[in-house]
């Protein structure tokens, strides 16, 4: 059965599709400011586990997280509020189904005006007391505080910013195209190489909407929003993904989605599904696990028997984090638009047998503590 979140997304692309109908100054909304953070989590000498956290803020305190625990193969969403620039407060939920980051934030901040989809979030299953530095110098680069689970273990968290959210926008009246990818401070390797991927896409469709309007051809509209994510990160290895909502005339707006894995050892190096799996037979084990999963979540193209195996092309959209891998279909892959976006995480534990063991898919399962965290503590 296709999960309620993905029709709300849907709904919520097409309404923005009205608005362009509506308003030739409709643009996509402004995105609030997130922050990923890596450290540790202890709960006492020592250095501790490995965490990683994304901490989406916006301007009237109001903030949402993603805590991944990589040695406890877990992952929790939370929701709080950020007081005075410092004092953060976040209540911690374990999700009962496969969340995309991006709708996680935006359900979580409607469902605080009183906007929900009929879903019961649970009860708290770890909260979270922090400060978070706040000076005219270099807001938000650190955060430390206690993480009490409900058990009642009090766990130090200390972790550093490891990238932020930067955005590039171009707008003319109704054109608008932008671009939001992560900045890493310090690695301009990395942010060289990410923004050559991005950016040219954001000039190109921008060139291309002001042609039409010089011709009076644009229509209602001409917008392009791309987001790129970041995932997780273990070792070298870096995952992000890539969602670009945008429309060009229509019933609907369109969206897609694509993946990047780079391992990060000065030079940046792209790899893809392949460099995850060692010998022979993973492919077709892999098919196996991820189109069981399509079919309990009513995935048409699926159950109607027109996917009956999956290639590499099929799977080639893929991230990484702490509860395994994640396979991502952008609408009509493997079901009509009205379906939505298709994720399936398959577990580690259901494939690290297949994994290289030197390669990414390995060193996730396995929770190394992240080589560009370790570059930043000693850089700070």
């Amino acid at each position: 059965m296709t999960t309620p979140h993905r029709h709300a997304r849907a709904a919520l692309l097409v309404a923005l599709a009205a608005l362009c109908l509506g308003s030739a100054l409709a643009q996509p909304q402004a995105m609030p400011l997130k922050s990923y953070y890596v450290g540790a989590l202890a709960s006492g000498p020592g250095p501790g586990e490995p965490v990683l956290l994304d901490l989406t803020l916006w301007e009237d305190g109001f903030a949402f997280a993603r805590l991944q625990l990589p040695r406890q193969r877990s992952m929790l969403y939370g929701t709080g509020r950020l007081k005075d620039g410092t004092e953060l407060r976040i209540a911690f939920r374990r999700p009962s189904r496969d969340l995309d980051p991006w709708w996680a934030a935006e359900a979580a901040r409607r469902a605080a005006s009183g906007i929900t989809y009929g879903e019961d979030p649970g009860e708290p299953v770890a909260v979270l007391r922090a400060q978070r530095d706040y000076d005219w110098a270099a807001e938000g680069r650190t955060i430390v505080g206690v993480l009490r689970l409900a058990s009642g273990e009090p766990l130090e968290l200390t972790v550093a910013r490891l990238a932020a959210a930067a955005r590039w926008s171009y707008g003319y009246g109704r054109v608008s195209s932008v671009a939001e990818l992560p900045r890493f401070p310090g690695w301009d390797e990395l942010n060289g190489w990410l923004q050559e991927r991005v950016l040219p896409a954001l000039d190109g469709f921008a060139t291309e909407g002001l042609e039409l309007d010089d011709e009076g051809a644009l229509g209602w509209g001409w917008w392009r929003e791309e987001r790129v994510d970041l995932a997780g990160v273990a070792g070298p290895f870096v995952s992000l993904l890539s969602t670009t909502d945008d429309y060009t005339g229509g019933a609907h707006p369109n969206s897609f989605h694509e993946s990047l894995l780079l391992e990060v050892s000065g030079d940046v190096v792209p790899l893809g599904l392949s460099d995850l799996f060692a010998g022979d037979g993973w492919l077709e084990e892999l098919s196996a696990l991820v189109l069981d999963d399509l079919a309990s979540q009513g995935a048409l193209w699926v159950t109607d028997g027109s996917v009956e195996a999956l290639g590499e092309t099929d799977l080639e959209v893929f991230t990484l984090d702490a509860t395994g891998v994640t396979f991502h279909f952008s609408p009509y892959l493997m079901g009509p638009y009205v379906q939505g976006t298709f994720r399936v995480t398959v577990p580690y534990d259901a494939v690290e047998h297949l994994a290289a063991p030197d390669g990414p898919l390995a060193s996730f399962a396995r929770g190394d503590w992240p080589e560009l965290g370790a570059r930043l503590g000693a850089q700070r």
